[in-house]
């Protein structure tokens, strides 16, 4: 297939059950990949599938009753693991820019501890972002923001193949959103996905450099983004 573009549209015909079975492909074989040449492998804390099937509403009253964090995928959850002070600091830095540049605009910045549904047909999805935008106000429910144009996923070890993969493919699905960013902790750099480049990837990892957020007419430098990591 030539572009993602394309992939989308396939995977958008697939029946919720079939893309069931795809996430789960997507989930395995990430764990599987071989590292790169040279690379070390982190420790993976843990981040998997609770193999209890539950619909969204028991969802959402499950989520009440534990401090832990999940995610849903229609039917089953997947606990998120807590993130390290690299994680946070990095989350931290685009957040407060994107939230001062923002301020007093229709606009609104959110950060780790929301939550995004995502609907598509049958499929129901949650996700919870490091960073995002909604533009929107009128589509949020009182658990969840339904309508980002903007979202932001730090990598983890026990979840960069996830953030790659099946949510590049998912937040690519959503009407509303023109940017994904994913941002590496190991060393600075981001891969930017836009709508309008037909969610081709953009690579920004050169010293000095400046991160485009062209959905927010936003711009940061890669130095602040890294500010104190």
């Amino acid at each position: 297939m030539s572009d993602f573009g394309d992939l989308l549209e396939t995977v958008s015909r697939l029946k919720p059950a079939e893309r069931q079975q795809l996430l789960l492909y997507i989930q395995r074989s990430g764990e599987l990949s071989p590292l790169p040449t040279g690379a070390v492998e982190e420790p993976r804390p843990a981040y998997g599938a609770l193999l209890k099937y539950m619909t969204l509403d028991e969802f959402f009253e499950f989520q009440e009753r534990t401090p832990i964090t999940y995610e849903y995928i229609n039917g089953i959850i997947r606990a998120m693991s807590g993130p390290s002070v690299a994680h946070c600091l990095i989350t931290q830095n685009i957040f407060s820019v994107i939230r001062a540049r923002l301020r007093g605009g229709p606009c609104e910045a959110f950060c780790t501890g929301g939550q995004l549904q995502l609907t598509f047909g049958k499929d129901e999805i949650i996700y919870h972002p490091d960073v995002y935008v909604s533009c929107d106000r009128k589509a949020w429910s009182e658990k969840s923001v339904v309508n980002p144009r903007f979202v932001v996923e730090v990598l983890s070890p026990s979840t960069q193949h996830i953030d790659r993969r099946e949510k590049l493919v998912n937040y690519c699905r959503l009407i509303s959103l023109e940017e994904y960013v994913i941002v590496s902790q190991r060393r600075a750099e981001l891969e930017i996905y836009r709508r309008e480049n037909n969610w081709r990837q953009d690579v920004v990892d050169t010293p000095g450099a400046v991160a485009e957020f062209r959905s927010l007419d936003v711009t940061v430098a890669l130095a602040d983004i890294y500010d104190g990591v």
